[in-house]
């Protein structure tokens, strides 16, 4: 595997894990803050998911995973609430606000 292809295949394992976290929030499982504390106590990552997504920017995560539903079909269709957060200017941690607030 080159890696390109590493990379690759990391992006969308990190863009699956971040779109299973929204759907934990979507159906009301837990808050942002749970979700990232668990993943990262839980599964060892170094961020959570959301809270990545965030520092990376909703702009650009939802351009990604707009990508990807092209390329891979409807399992990385972007998220509602990531297209009312982006559309509403909660773009992250640069803008102050996201799934967090900072």
């Amino acid at each position: 595997m080159t890696k390109e292809q590493e990379t690759e295949l990391l992006d969308r394992f990190s863009l699956a894990v971040f779109l299973e976290a929204v759907r934990c929030l979507d159906e009301n499982i837990s808050t942002a803050r749970e979700i990232d504390i668990a993943m990262r106590a839980g599964a060892g990552l170094p961020e959570g998911p959301l809270g990545r997504a965030d520092r990376i920017g909703l702009e650009r995560v939802l351009a990604r995973l707009e990508g990807l539903q092209a390329q891979y079909g409807e399992r990385f269709r972007p998220p509602e609430r990531l297209r009312g957060l982006v559309a509403a200017g909660r773009t992250g941690v640069e803008a102050g606000r996201g799934f967090l607030d900072y």
